[in-house]
């Protein structure tokens, strides 16, 4: 019995390497570790988060603008409508000449210079993010990079609370933790511009039925209808219809791009170690950023009294699909060891 109880005990002895093997083969599938980490922000850095802050709430505050003197106009031609029998013609021919000078200068004027500033934001915006995610310039795409002198011309007009010093990262090995922090942005804000999109076209719909019913209150005219009504209204219908548009199309693109991009890398995960295969990942992180840079430079931001209205159920929803990203990828077989360099 004892003879057999230490033949056991040298079995065990004898397979204690390959046990420890194992051991670190399914590591990765246990880890415990948080799904994210936080990587600090060095001041140039900073200045770029900065001078992008300001270049997108000038965006915004030239697309209020729009919104302001489009919705003044369409208000002011409903009161026509209300108010025709007693104010007369002069009142309709002005607002219908001022509604179509004012869709003249948002097409012509108004319109170019907001896509300028778009633009620029744009820039600033993947300017931090390739240094940050230490990927290639895409001269050929984005053109040449915004100069240090104006970068730091814009960041010193920043008024807001002090910057973070910080940037959250998944917890994944490299080029996994890019792919994964720009699945989370793509998705995010798909879901927001895809929201936000609703809600103009609903605020165009409902608009265009309040002006027909006060018509047939008024008992007007279909041509005084679209002279007093329709015509100044025109620069706004103008506005909800781009906002719309890009914001539809921009929320279909960074879709399609997020699922594509989570699927390769689920497919990829087991072989994570292998150089060729991060490579080719590195490629497609610098291809994915290009989506997010046309998607920016498409469309600007959502307004930030609408980002902030859904932002503590989308930021626990999005936390947690990083978490489950994270879990996806090491139940796939990714190796989330990170590989330190050697000592010197």
């Amino acid at each position: 019995m004892i003879g057999g109880f230490r033949d056991i005990v040298g079995y065990a002895h004898s397979w204690a390497p390959c046990l420890m093997s194992l051991s670190e083969a399914v590591t990765p599938v246990t880890d415990r570790r948080p799904a994210v980490r936080q990587r600090p922000i060095d001041p140039t850095l900073s200045h770029l988060l900065r001078a992008t802050a300001v270049s997108h709430a000038r965006v915004r505050r030239l697309h209020a603008l729009r919104l302001v003197i489009s919705a003044g106009l369409a208000a002011a031609g409903l009161f026509a409508v209300f108010l025709g029998a007693v104010t007369g013609n002069p009142l309709s021919v002005t607002l219908s000449v001022i509604g179509v000078l004012w869709a003249l200068a948002y097409s012509l004027g108004l319109a170019s210079w907001a896509d300028r500033e778009l633009r620029r934001a744009a820039l600033l915006q993947e300017a931090f993010e390739v240094r940050f995610f230490q990927l290639p310039w895409n001269c050929i795409l984005a053109g040449d990079e915004i100069i240090p002198e104006d970068v730091r011309h814009l960041s010193s007009r920043y008024r807001g609370d002090p910057p973070r010093d910080h940037y959250e990262m998944p917890n994944l090995p490299r080029p996994f933790d890019i792919l994964a922090r720009q699945q989370q942005n793509l998705s995010w804000g798909s879901r927001v511009r895809r929201r936000y999109a609703q809600v103009v076209m609903a605020a165009m719909a409902g608009w265009a039925a309040l002006g027909l019913v006060t018509g047939m209150l008024r008992d007007s005219t279909i041509t005084d209808l679209f002279v007093q009504w329709f015509v100044p209204s025109l620069g706004m219908f103008m506005l909800g219809w781009d906002t719309f548009r890009d914001q539809r199309t921009v929320a279909a693109d960074r879709k399609r791009v997020c699922g594509y991009s989570r699927a390769r890398c689920v497919q990829l995960a087991h072989a994570n170690l292998d150089p060729e295969t991060n490579r080719d990942l590195c490629r497609m992180a610098r291809q994915v950023q290009d989506q997010l840079f046309l998607s920016r430079r498409r469309a600007a931001r959502v307004p930030r009294w609408f980002f902030a209205r859904y932002y503590t159920q989308d930021s626990s929803d999005f936390t947690a699909g990083l978490a489950e990203t994270r879990t996806t990828l090491l139940a796939a077989g990714l190796n989330a060891r990170v590989r330190r360099p050697p000592n010197p």
